[in-house]
């Protein structure tokens, strides 16, 4: 199943390379679990990868960063499907 954040939807996806790979994908969604469930894989997280992030072995994704003005044109980026990791609105004073 291939499905992203914006619509579910990818309307030319090659997927060749997972193939050829024998690469494996797992999604899930985290709306039809309990609350405990998503405190519980949180903590998980939060104990495998925080000391990752702060010794720099981990490293979130940032593709690009719009000013929180401009929330529109981000929204429209990501409905796009241009970024390739996160999208960031930054707050200025």
């Amino acid at each position: 199943m291939l499905a992203t954040l914006g619509s579910g939807k990818i309307d030319a996806a090659d997927i060749r390379q997972i193939l050829t790979k024998r690469l494996t994908i797992i999604g899930s969604t985290l709306r039809s679990r309990t609350i405990d469930y998503q405190r519980k894989l949180n903590e998980a997280f939060i104990n495998f990868a925080f000391d990752k992030f702060e010794k720099g072995i981990l490293k979130p994704v940032v593709d690009k960063v719009f000013d929180w003005n401009d929330v529109v044109e981000a929204h429209q980026y990501m409905e796009e499907n241009k970024n390739i990791g996160k999208i960031v609105l930054k707050i200025s004073s």
